[in-house]
């Protein structure tokens, strides 16, 4: 499957108060500057919690996926299909295409995790999580329900539009460069100096060296 969007996720940022939304525009920012030097075109938006990058076209996965894995305030790095709301109907179609697509291998244990962020969408979380299951069961008997210790843990989130998603990839954490002040770096000939870089880097210090 070609991937056209990814759902960028951080940790730290999460805890922060009613200035929260400038380390997300910090870190919106940074991944737009690191995505104009890879193939394709994105769209970097973020929406109540959420940060989105989204392909214009084509573009290099890996080249993709190895920029933002460098950049300091990603946690995780989802790449997902985003589907518009068409009914419930269509999301059991959505998600049963999903995984028939994703994974060739059929043999699998999974659980679906279902986050209802539209609290108007007219089905709960845990009954989209028990319907979503049974259509997964039923496309694919290979497939059996793990909840405890899954193979396959299928995010799906309903918001103004529905992601799906099941890959994480981990990202470096921390906070994004600049958030947190400038310092001093003095680089001596051994590994101890750019070490200490980095680490206070990723706490959201921009070094000079």
């Amino acid at each position: 499957m070609q991937y056209k969007s990814f759902l960028i996720k951080y940790a730290e940022i999460g805890v922060k108060g009613k200035n929260r939304y400038l380390f997300e525009d910090a870190l919106v920012t940074h991944i737009r500057h690191a995505l104009k030097r890879v193939e394709g075109e994105f769209t970097v938006t973020k929406e109540s919690g959420r940060i989105y990058a989204t392909a214009e076209g084509e573009y290099d996965f890996d080249e993709t996926v190895d920029a933002l894995q460098k950049i300091f305030g990603i946690a995780a790095i989802c790449p997902m299909v985003q589907v518009d709301d068409n009914g419930y109907e269509d999301l059991k179609e959505q998600v049963a295409k999903y995984v028939d697509e994703v994974y060739e291998d059929k043999h699998f244990t999974f659980k679906v995790f279902a986050r209802r962020g539209n609290k108007k969408y007219p089905v709960t979380s845990e009954q989209i999580n028990r319907d979503l299951g049974e259509v997964i069961l039923t496309r694919f008997p290979d497939t059996k329900v793990d909840v405890h210790n899954p193979q396959v843990l299928l995010h799906v989130e309903v918001r103004s539009r529905i992601n799906i998603y099941s890959r994480v990839i981990p990202g470096p954490g921390g906070m994004p460069v600049g958030t947190n002040g400038k310092a001093m770096l003095l680089l001596s000939g051994g590994i101890d100096s750019p070490v200490a870089g980095y680490m206070i880097a990723k706490r959201g210090v921009k070094i000079e060296a």
